[in-house]
């Protein structure tokens, strides 16, 4: 079993594959990101699997080509070349039916490479259903199912008679790569090398296109690049969702029943992951998404759903798979989200946060946007002082979370600001009123002054990192002593040499068993250090960080504290827009604030 960061991401706008080290297709939804697999090997060996590799075996060393997502990786005398052909528009690239995974392999540094093995057996519905393969016309093979599969390679392919799995050898010589695509929906009428090498150098082209509109001047231009390379992998091009992660039930530690499914809009975490994005001068993307909230909390009044489908729809009814057997045997495995119907109010601030920061970069918003959005600020406003489950999704009961609190906050703030400064319909003074009582509530009930800290929930002493937000969302100074005392004490209590726990997990959060350090909580207390103007420990801090990145700098959700391995589903939008708000925050704030 390969490790977690053992793995490098491809994407079309549509779907995504996540590649081993072993030159395994190790999970792959079709035709979107929250389909069912038709490779799940990262879940189970037996849930399909696809392997292009050397045919005596090995792992490669994986990188990307500069600028883009397409990745290579080299074995001894062979390197393989994978990309998934794609136009940013959401329309799969002529002539590759609705999305393929495209393999090239070619010799390296010798005139003729190793004998390649190709393996292909999808195993669609998370492992449950076996394709079954027929030769067409042109050397096309057909798989009929739901989503029919269409399959081409520059070598002779045979169906095995017991499990129907295409399997095929050949030795790629200069100027005679081996190749082999995988596809689904309408098959082409044929396949040639020609065509895929037009198709890699348009999908190149495309990625650094894209990647070279990136206005950052700082230091970190590699991590922050390939953190906006991996956002833009995560974008649903019809919709403008933005995914929190592309896998389902990595766990948070090994063996243990934290697995969650990740492959939805989550609009908290891609608002976030947008105003990363949206540091860096991708303003289309941000305002394709708050177009796609706008829709949905036009067609249905608020409460806003804690996440969606890609599509906008709601059904994420939680279901667990007891046939697969987990990665590293973590169970259950599980589809849809339970989440999806708690409380969480923190939501609407966060939203409201980006509409505010899209309008001021943008010079205003639409009145067709605006109004769904300030049906969110009245909700909030209406309903702060609800217990909810709050940013991290307890399963124990709802509870007043300072972080909720805070966001609500920032929900009036930033409807406030929108409607002042844009002239646009508001009862501003009633959200006034109701922004002054919830900042009053958090300061005299949220911070306990027997620990020096805001605290997780009202009246407690537990400590929590969400609340590192608090400065970075202007509810208060960094300065303010009890600003400032709680980040040292979240950094002393919860923070072990580089990373953060995301709060004391004291085991009555509803779900049980150990978690890794968050590392979206790492980049909180860079921030805030930051903006104390302790540049020098902020910035160390940072690097540090970055070295838990894997060989291709992509970060997971977690990393166990001890080992330094990935936990959790990866690749993490979450993280990696934390890490570019990082970036930005040191190169903008070297003295701190005032």
């Amino acid at each position: 079993m390969l490790a977690i960061a053992d793995h490098g991401l491809l994407a079309d706008g549509l779907t995504s594959a996540l590649i081993g080290r072993d030159g395994s297709v190790a999970w792959l939804c079709l035709p979107r990101f929250d389909s069912p697999s038709a490779f799940a090997t990262l879940l189970d060996p037996h849930a399909g699997a696809c392997r292009f590799a050397p045919a005596d075996g090995g792992l490669g060393v994986q990188r990307y080509v500069e600028h883009t997502n397409v990745l290579v990786t080299r074995f001894p005398q062979v390197r393989v070349t994978d990309w998934m052909p794609a136009r940013f528009d959401g329309a799969v690239a002529a002539g590759f039916g609705h999305g393929a995974l495209c393999r090239w392999a070619e010799p390296e540094g010798a005139p003729e490479g190793r004998e390649m093995e190709l393996l292909c057996a999808p195993r669609l519905d998370y492992g449950r259903q076996a394709a079954r393969w027929q030769a067409g016309a042109n050397r096309i093979w057909h798989a009929d199912g739901p989503t029919p599969l269409w399959a081409a390679a520059s070598f002779p392919l045979k169906a095995g008679e017991d499990d129907g799995a295409l399997r095929g050898r050949a030795t790629p010589e200069a100027g005679a790569p081996a190749w082999f695509v995988f596809g689904w929906g309408p098959a082409p009428a044929g396949m040639d090398a020609e065509r895929l090498r037009g198709s890699l150098a348009a999908t190149s082209a495309g990625w650094s296109n894209w990647a070279a509109k990136a206005k950052y001047g700082g230091g970190y231009r590699d991590a922050v690049e390939r953190s906006a390379l991996a956002l833009k992998a995560l974008v649903y091009a019809p919709t403008g969702a933005i995914i929190a992660a592309p896998t389902t039930s990595l766990p948070e530690a090994p063996g243990g029943p934290r697995n969650w499914d990740y492959r939805y809009c989550w609009p908290r975490d891609a608002t976030f992951a947008l105003y990363g994005l949206s540091l860096l001068g991708y303003h289309d993307e941000a305002g394709r998404f708050l177009e796609f909230i706008a829709q949905i909390a036009d067609a249905n009044p608020p409460p806003l759903q804690v996440c969606y489908r890609v599509d906008g729809s709601t059904e994420l009814e939680e279901h667990e798979l007891p046939h697969l057997a987990g990665y590293a045997h973590s169970r259950p495995v599980r589809i849809g989200n339970g989440a999806a119907l708690q409380r969480q109010l923190d939501g609407y601030g966060e939203v409201l946060d980006a509409a505010y920061t899209y309008a001021k970069w943008r010079g205003g918003l639409d009145l067709a946007v605006w109004r769904p959005l300030a049906r969110l600020v009245a909700y909030a406003a209406a309903h702060w002082r609800q217990p909810d489950e709050s940013i991290w999704e307890v399963r124990g009961g709802r509870q007043q979370f300072v972080y909720s609190k805070v966001l609500c906050w920032v929900a009036l703030d930033r409807g406030i600001k929108l409607a002042r400064r844009h002239h646009l319909p508001a009862p501003v003074a009633e959200w006034e009123a109701c922004r002054a009582e919830i900042h009053h509530e958090v300061l005299h009930r949220g911070y306990h002054p027997g620990i020096h800290a805001f605290t997780q929930t009202f009246d407690n002493d537990c400590l929590d990192s969400s609340l590192l937000l608090m400065p970075l969302l202007r509810f208060c100074s960094p300065h303010d002593p009890r600003m400032a005392s709680t980040i040292r004490r979240i950094q002393a209590t919860l923070a072990a040499d580089s990373l953060v726990a995301r709060y004391q997990n004291t085991g009555d959060d509803g779900v049980g068993g150990p978690e890794g350090a968050f590392a979206i909580c790492t980049f909180w207390l860079v921030d805030c250090l930051t903006l104390l103007g302790c540049a020098e420990e902020a910035r160390a801090r940072f690097q540090r960080m970055l070295g838990y990145a894997n060989p291709l700098g992509l970060f997971s959700e977690e990393i166990d504290p001890r080992t330094g391995t990935m936990l959790g589903n990866f690749p993490q939008a979450f993280t990696h827009m934390a890490l570019l708000n990082s970036a930005h925050n040191l190169e903008l704030y070297p003295g701190g604030v005032a």
